[in-house]
């Protein structure tokens, strides 16, 4: 499903990597908000974050080329 913004559900993922990626992102997302809260997730990280994006819970969507070149060019980015 995907409305006028680009933001796509978890539950059209097209293969396993694209999965994978999603899931490793928003495992990413509920380490950081279990960080900053201090709330207990109740289990792994990833483990909730891959069934939560089998589960169709999990939206996301792709960037395009010139929000690539941007993030790229921001110094949030560059590693020293």
């Amino acid at each position: 499903m995907q409305d006028e913004k680009g933001v796509l559900r978890s539950s059209n993922i097209p293969n396993k990597y694209e999965l994978i990626i999603v899931a490793s992102k928003e495992a990413r997302r509920l380490n950081e908000l279990s960080r900053q809260t201090g709330l207990n997730l109740g289990g792994k990280v990833t483990n909730i974050a891959l069934e939560e994006a089998l589960k169709g819970n999990v939206l996301y969507r792709y960037r395009s080329e010139t929000e690539d070149t941007r993030d790229a060019a921001t110094p949030e980015n560059v590693e020293e």
